[in-house]
């Protein structure tokens, strides 16, 4: 029986090519972008969860009386919390951000001329245990960094350095911030998986940190201190331990150690929360956004429930050809659940072949997707079992809905009536059918209004006057592996860069626009501080005398440092540059000549020029309160150039580096590029939206061309009896369109507040943003109208050009 049942339907599938086709398309690209969006989706929820000690790892957070939270902790509160409060198994004090710079390794026997370097951003400092806490396995060597100067690095690191994972026991000098030291690798760790919030490529034992030689004179950084938070701590309990009660504990020490933190209160952030919060309102920092995660989903969802609804209005548009059929069925005594089967392995036939075409686009579709989600993906991220539990089931159900509907119309009908071919169009049914195409219109318009929006935020956010100039301007990083006479090298370069013919003008900074500041600091007020000044934090940046002229940031009072100012430092200069959104916070009055004038970081230091406010960092953050400080500076070099023969110019550059810097790799990159990057999120979500609207629209049109192929076969016989009275081709096409364009429109009414309170949300994360403008609306509207009149017209004109004769011919 069942074998009949799946024979007749592959005939039936056979015999209704065009339909067959559609349909299946229709459902293969809605599971494909299913498929897609799940395998992120799937990365995001697995994340951590690799990690053997999941359920017990906690990150100390602290936050204060204004609910500010801080995650950098003072690394000498570790030791306390290790042996005095309760419940506590282990501490583990990560540092990163700190210890980026250049590899160096030579070859087994030493040997100089198999000499490698290689600049590394992703080095941690970290405590002993680190990895007996964190489950990162081993590929050589032993897990404890207990040992000053010892570190472990990845498979990948390894390969490079010594094109071998079996390195345990080699050496590594580490040229850095904290200058040139030497490590012994004890470990090789496999690599990091992408579904790890915590990414390395060198770990290195903190413990090195504590002897003052190897710091470089970078006190901050001496890992007893209470004072300075660099550190990420985490916090491991025992099974039975309360972590609100050890939170508590972890306050007190913290008070008890340091009065300064006595308005700070600590916080243990479940390692389970780390990248993806419990809800949207959860407010603490994640690595992961669960807003874009849900996004996302919920895309997924509404194209396949689309795709759903498409193959039910156009199964519903086969029933007329297929009544006949059902009559002598019913006549010879076929039961409505016998019909019904008949229908559903018709839908299940199609269901298997779309999933297995869908399997086809997302091998053909994954490289383009991964370039969307800025992550390596693929099916084996679904290889789990909630998914196959979820997912499968979730298609599975949709499928059986989708086909049970088909199935129930299509074995409903009266035998004398069907096998007539005179079947009743129930009120219901008409319903329905208008009803999805509107459900199926809206997701669109939403798609396309989303679309907009969110293109026009990422222009404004890269076309606004940001307050400062980023065209031409080559930035090269600065030497890591020092000598000597290093600050004579900086010096003899900088002076060589003065005489190179084809740069106009060059600055130096420890850090660049679009990347972030030095450090951060509270404690500065002015010479008459009001109550609470202290408290107000202010952001850091170290520069040359050339960095303003250089980006183009103007001054609204007083100028930029001298050399002479640079060279001293900023510690015995005593000159800082202040922002404007600085002065304000200092109290000093808009408009209020403040050149000459003092502050108080410690010591007195005399405010040499306020410049204006720019955009320092994306628009996702308000512009922050700045202060600017002199020196001579080395990490970053940034080179004003025009654009041409910029490959002769970045060679000649090399040449030039290498000389003055050897040992150290040249790497360089374009200012405008790197800011840019910021809005990498905006623009990969926007190309997913264009994506998501492209195939909403396509299969909707499907739907809307099997209700209009429906609706002309239903009226064929008026389309007849009005040719023969004289209607032209363009009052049927019109006769027949009108509908379906104001089902476009209701479905426009529908989508638009439903979209703008989407996108009005959205828009909120940024500091600055656009408005919503009323002409977005109208282009999604006129954009939907117009494709609809498209899809509808092409059945419209072909059944007003038939032939009257054959639809008045007798039955």
């Amino acid at each position: 029986m069942f074998k009949n049942y799946f024979t007749v339907a592959l005939r039936n599938l056979k015999r209704n090519t065009t339909f067959s086709v559609i349909n299946i398309a229709g459902l293969a690209f809605g599971l494909a972008v299913f498929l897609l969006i799940m395998e992120f989706v799937a990365g995001e929820w697995s994340a951590n969860r690799f990690q053997k000690n999941y359920d017990t790892l906690y990150r100390l957070a602290t936050t204060d009386k204004n609910n500010n939270t801080g995650y950098y902790i003072a690394p000498g509160f570790a030791p306390a919390i290790t042996t005095k409060i309760p419940g506590v198994q282990a501490v583990v004090r990560v540092a990163d951000g700190i210890g980026d710079g250049v590899l160096t390794a030579t070859g087994a026997n030493g040997n100089s001329s198999t000499q490698k370097n290689f600049r590394e951003n992703n080095v941690l400092y970290v405590e002993g245990n680190f990895l007996e806490v964190f489950s990162f396995p081993l590929a050589d060597g032993s897990t404890s960094l207990a040992t000053p100067q010892t570190m472990a690095i990845s498979e990948n690191m390894a390969m490079k350095l010594f094109g071998t994972v079996q390195a345990a026991g080699r050496t590594v000098i580490m040229s850095n911030q904290f200058g040139n030291t030497p490590y012994t690798v004890k470990g090789v760790f496999k690599n990091m998986p992408q579904t790890s919030d915590i990414q390395a490529q060198v770990l290195l034992s903190i413990h090195t940190l504590e002897n003052a030689a190897n710091r470089d004179d970078n006190n901050w950084a001496d890992p007893s201190t209470t004072e300075s938070g660099f550190t990420n701590i985490y916090v491991q309990l025992g099974s039975n331990a309360n972590a609100a009660a050890v939170a508590g504990g972890i306050t007190n020490t913290m008070h008890r150690i340091n009065s300064n933190t006595a308005e700070q209160n600590a916080y243990l952030q479940p390692f389970s929360n780390l990248h993806l919060g419990p809800d949207f309102s959860y407010p603490y920092q994640t690595y992961g956004s669960l807003k874009l995660v849900v996004l996302l989903l919920s895309v997924a969802v509404l194209i396949l429930i689309i795709a759903w609804v498409n193959y039910i209005n156009l199964s519903t548009v086969q029933s007329f050809t297929r009544a006949k059929e059902t009559g002598v069925r019913k006549v010879l005594g076929a039961s409505r659940w016998q019909l019904s089967f008949q229908y559903l392995s018709e839908t299940a036939i199609i269901t298997i072949v779309a999933a297995l075409m869908a399997i086809v686009l997302v091998q053909l579709l994954q490289p383009v997707f991964n370039g969307f989600a800025g992550k390596e993906l693929s099916l084996a991220m679904l290889n789990q079992g909630w998914f196959w539990l979820a997912g499968v089931g979730f298609i599975i159900v949709g499928a059986i809905l989708a086909g049970g509907y088909v199935s129930f119309v299509l074995s409903g009908y009266s035998p004398i009536t069907a096998i007539r071919g005179k079947i009743a169009n129930s009120v219901k049914g008409i319903v329905l059918r208008k009803g999805l195409v509107v459900f199926q219109f809206s997701i669109s318009i939403i798609f396309i209004i989303a679309t907009l929006i969110l293109y026009q935020q990422l222009e404004y956010m890269k076309t606004s006057n940001l307050g400062i100039n980023l065209q031409h301007l080559l930035v090269i990083k600065g030497p890591t592996v020092s000598s000597e006479n290093q600050a004579a090298l900086n010096m003899a370069f900088k002076d060589k860069l003065a005489q190179t013919p084809f740069i106009s003008k060059f600055s130096a900074s420890n850090n660049v626009p679009g990347v972030g500041y030095n450090f951060s600091a509270a404690g500065i007020t002015k010479l008459n501080p009001q109550k609470g000044d202290d408290k107000k934090n202010y952001f850091m940046f170290i520069s040359d005398e050339h960095f303003f002229d250089t980006y183009a940031i103007n001054f609204s009072q007083g100028h930029s440092f001298t050399a002479n100012e640079a060279a001293t430092g900023w510690s015995n200069a005593g000159k800082v540059i202040i922002n404007e959104k600085a002065a304000a916070q200092l109290g000093f009055a808009h408009n209020e000549n403040i050149v000459g004038k003092k502050i108080l970081w410690g010591k007195e230091y005399e405010i040499a020029g306020v410049v204006k406010d720019y955009h320092h960092l994306s628009m996702h953050q308000p512009i922050e309160p700045v202060i600017y400080l002199p020196s001579v500076s080395f990490v970053y070099f940034t080179i004003q150039t025009d654009g041409s023969n910029m490959q002769a110019k970045i060679s000649s550059l090399e040449s030039m580096y290498k000389t003055y810097f050897p040992g150290n790799p040249f790497e360089y990159f374009f200012a405008d590029d790197t800011y840019n990057a910021q809005f990498s999120a905006e623009q990969q979500l926007g190309n997913l939206c264009i994506a998501a609207a492209v195939l909403a629209i396509c299969i909707a049109c499907m739907g809307l061309l099997g209700l209009a192929a429906f609706t002309a076969k239903q009226r064929i016989k008026e389309i007849g009896i009005r040719k023969v009275l004289g209607a032209s081709v363009f009052s049927i096409t019109q006769l027949l369109s009108k509908d379906f364009l104001q089902l476009v429109g209701i479905a426009a009414v529908i989508a638009f507040p439903l979209a703008w309170w989407a996108m009005y949300t959205w828009l909120q994360d940024f500091a600055y943003r656009i408005s919503i403008s009323w002409w977005v609306f109208a282009i999604a509207g006129a954009t939907a109208l117009c494709i609809a009149l498209l899809t509808v017209s092409f059945q419209a004109i072909k059944a007003a050009l038939a032939n009257p004769v054959n639809s008045l011919r007798s039955e």
